[in-house]
Formats: structure tokens, sequence, C-alpha cells
């Protein structure tokens, strides 16, 4: 009930839903100083949400910053969130936004820094639980493709949000306590720590896959509205919504 609830909420406060809000309120107002006041709100929001300046200070405040591990530091295990690594059309394996969540494990692999990586998640889409497995299953096979034998590959299929990533995660693990380093994207990865604490797995943090850049001094870094930064808050909001649901839950350490 909780990943159903959850996944409505998340709709009903993104970006563009708070515009469709602003719109509806101008159009079926009957008073006019609403209806300029909505206006005038909306196209606030829009700036607002589409702006590279504000966009990136929301992602710089959020996002775990870049991590450079030291020469001699090696892992036992690199478990992999994923969520948004791939998606299907035509009965093919399509590799998306999030496929570094992926590919940076790979290249810890190959470089020596982890001995084996653990992929935990299902899907997370709410019409899909019937091919819960599909996304793992593709990164897995990916990953063994690029030469990793599929002993030193575990695949966790049946998660559907974080804590579950966790929680599954913690039950595989059993009494053993390997040292982990935790991939996923760096927006999603405060809410991820929290839930790994709160099931008394301790990681370190690996990010991945990052919204925010350096600042910039451009006019059109700071004036200009573009619609990729309407996606890039859209991620934002849907991760901050998520992390205090989870605090409210008390799935957060």
């Amino acid at each position: 009930m909780f990943f159903l609830l959850s996944k409505i909420l998340f709709y009903l406060l993104m970006p563009i839903t708070f515009l469709a809000y602003g719109l509806l309120t101008a159009a079926f107002s009957k008073s006019a100083r609403r209806k300029q006041w909505a206006i005038w709100a909306t196209l606030g929001w829009l700036f607002i949400s589409t702006t590279d300046v504000i966009t990136n200070e929301l992602a710089l405040a959020w996002e775990y910053a870049p991590v450079t591990l030291k020469a001699d530091e090696t892992y036992d295990m690199a478990v992999v969130l994923t969520g948004g690594i791939t998606g299907k059309k035509d009965g093919k394996v399509f590799f998306g936004n999030s496929a570094d969540r992926i590919l940076q494990p790979l290249l810890l692999y190959k470089a020596g820094k982890i001995k084996k990586i653990l992929i935990s998640g299902g899907s997370g889409i709410v019409s899909a639980q019937a091919d819960s497995t599909s996304e793992g299953k593709a990164a897995a096979q990916l990953l063994h493709l690029a030469g990793i034998p599929q002993s030193d590959i575990i695949l966790e299929g049946t998660s559907r949000n974080t804590r579950e990533n966790a929680r599954n995660t913690a039950k595989l693990l059993g009494q053993s306590t390997p040292k982990i380093l935790l991939v996923t994207s760096a927006f999603h990865m405060r809410r991820a720590v929290a839930c790994f604490q709160k099931e008394n797995v301790q990681v370190r943090p690996y990010p991945t896959d990052f919204f925010a850049s350096e600042r910039q001094t451009a006019w059109d870094y700071l004036l200009i509205p573009k619609e990729y930064n309407l996606f890039c808050t859209y991620r934002m909001m849907h991760e901050i919504v998520g992390y205090v649901m989870y605090w409210a839950m008390g799935y957060l350490s």
C-alpha cells in the first residue's frame, strides 16, 4: 500500500503538476485577481524550475559530492541500486539516463577496487511488477558480457524501492559484514545511505550520475530557461519528497 500511495503522492507534487495547478486556477477561477495571481505564479515557477543557476544550486545542495578512492582502497562488494538503468522497446533492452550506476562499478571492478557486484532492484513501475527482475537481469548481463564472471555477480531482483533495496540486501548478507561500496545516483544517495544504516548495513557512498555542475557566471546560465532543467527539478523534488516520506514512516536512520 505504501508503494502505491507514495507513487501517487510523487505525481501530485511534481514540477509540471504545479504548472497544471496554476493553469487550471487561471482557467476556471471566477476572480480576476486570482486569475492574474495564478498566471504570474505559473510563470514564476516555470522560470524557477527551468533556469540553470537555480536548478544547479538545488543539485549542489542535495547531491553527494563525487568520490575518488585512494590508491590502496579496496572493497569486498559494490551494492548497485537499479532504477532508470534500462528500458524496453520492441523486446529490446536499452540503457537509460542512470546507466552510470552500472558503468562505474564495472570500471571499479576492472581496476581491482571491488571483488563482487551485488545488483539490487526490480521494477519501480506500478504496472510492471510481473517482470520485476528484468532491469537487474539486463544489468547483470551487461557486466558478464564486459568480462565479469557470473560468480562475482549477485542479483537481488525483488526490491521495488529504496527501503526494500536495503532490507533485501541485509537479508542476503545475513551475519556477514563485507566492506561495501554503495553505488547509486548522486541525487538518490542521501536516502539510500540512511536506509542502509537503518538496516545496520555499513556502506561507503559512491555517487554517480550527477546533475550538479560547476557554478558559472555566463548570462545564459543565470537567465535563460531550458527544458532539460525541468527534468532535473523533477528528479530533485521527487527525491526530496521521497526522503521526507521515508523519514515520516521511520524508514531512515
